[in-house]
């Protein structure tokens, strides 16, 4: 009985076992097409914005960060999954950063994601991979970048194959400052966005 009771136990472990198994470990790399829409930011780039009335925003981008976890298709399991981020320092003011804790670094800034793509190779293809952007106040839901692109005339420029992307929570924006929806391109990234009075930054040149 116990013999038979072991033979059991070695028998569910290794189907158990092959059956956390995925082989489509290619499916967890992001695609040429995918890193376009991330934009070709680079650490210490500068960046300046420049309004309809005449204010100017600057923002520099102080580290890329990319995470990849090889995991299984086990519910017990965390799934794989690879993720890469932009983060950003507002300046001359950064009201939109919080902290960080842990044993090994100590108390660590925890800069704005301005864009992060994320893919996890076992959910469905709708939300294989997603994009999700945050800049000041300005926030996503779902999938920022999953929408088609257009031409769209902001301040007097004609942008190409850009995206126009809505605040995710439209009940936030309730102050004249608030941003409401911003412009994406492969090319630039951010390159315009528009707050709730109507004022609208375009991008100026990079440093």
């Amino acid at each position: 009985m116990n013999k038979l009771h072991l033979y059991i136990t070695i028998i569910v472990i290794s189907l158990t076992s092959s059956c956390c198994l995925w082989t489509s470990k290619k499916d967890l790399e992001f695609t040429k097409d995918e890193l376009n829409l991330f934009g070709h930011y680079k650490i210490e780039d500068t960046i300046y914005f420049e309004s309809n009335l005449g204010n100017i925003d600057t923002i520099v981008i102080v580290d890329v960060l990319e995470e990849k976890h090889k995991g299984s298709s086990c519910f017990i399991q965390t799934k794989p999954y690879h993720s890469k981020s932009v983060l950003i320092k507002h300046l001359p003011n950064d009201k939109w950063y919080g902290t960080t804790w842990s044993e090994e670094d100590g108390k660590r800034i925890a800069y704005q994601s301005l864009i992060t793509i994320f893919k996890s190779p076992l959910d469905s293809a709708k939300n294989r991979t997603e994009f999700s952007i945050n800049f000041k106040g300005f926030t996503t839901l779902g999938n920022a970048l999953g929408i088609s692109q257009g031409e769209f005339t902001v301040n007097g420029k004609i942008i190409y194959e850009c995206s126009k992307v809505i605040h995710g929570y439209s009940e936030r924006v309730i102050n004249p400052d608030d941003i409401e929806f911003l412009y994406w391109t492969a090319i630039h990234g951010l390159i315009a966005y528009s707050s709730k009075s109507g004022e609208t930054w375009f991008i100026k040149y990079l440093e």
